[in-house]
């Protein structure tokens, strides 16, 4: 199975690039022995439109370029149902037998606009407290790591 990470907003030269690179170095390593063959983050789009209705409708459009149905798409969102570390790793373990890719999708720092939320397959939230964007996929790529991990009965996740 290949995971990709599509997000709104670029890390150039951002002290979380670094971190992001470390996360990848690491899921790329140990997921191989739970069937993750492959993680690809494509970022993009930094818009300058003056009104969040057509900064929304920007990045609404970049997204739908990447959304393929036969994927499993998981939009992270506000409105989206909580999981725990164990319930993404439960998740991995199962969407693996069904599809061959996994894409996650982090929208702007205003959300997504709500039409392109209905060709998710799944929505999931962090919680109810505001994250920045860019911080979230650090997040994100942390859970998948210790989803990894969990999956392997590494020593890394604890209870």
């Amino acid at each position: 199975m290949d995971l990709a990470i599509i997000s709104i907003g670029q890390l150039k030269n951002n002290p979380l690039l670094k971190i992001q690179d470390d996360y990848k170095k690491r899921i790329t390593s140990l997921g191989r022995g739970v069937g993750i063959n492959n993680l690809t983050i494509k970022e993009g789009l930094v818009s300058k439109k003056s009104t969040i209705k057509e900064r929304k409708g920007e990045e609404a459009k970049f997204l739908k370029k990447n959304i393929l149905r036969k994927d499993y798409n998981i939009f992270l969102d506000k409105t989206g149902d909580e999981i725990s570390s164990l319930g993404i790793a439960k998740f991995f373990s199962e969407k693996s037998l069904d599809y061959s890719k996994i894409v996650f999708y982090i929208g702007g720092p205003d959300g997504f606009e709500k039409n392109i939320l209905s060709q998710s397959s799944k929505i999931i939230s962090f919680g109810k407290v505001t994250w920045p964007h860019m911080l979230i996929r650090i997040m994100l790529l942390e859970q998948i790591y210790r989803s990894i991990t969990i999956l392997k009965n590494h020593p890394y996740h604890r209870e």
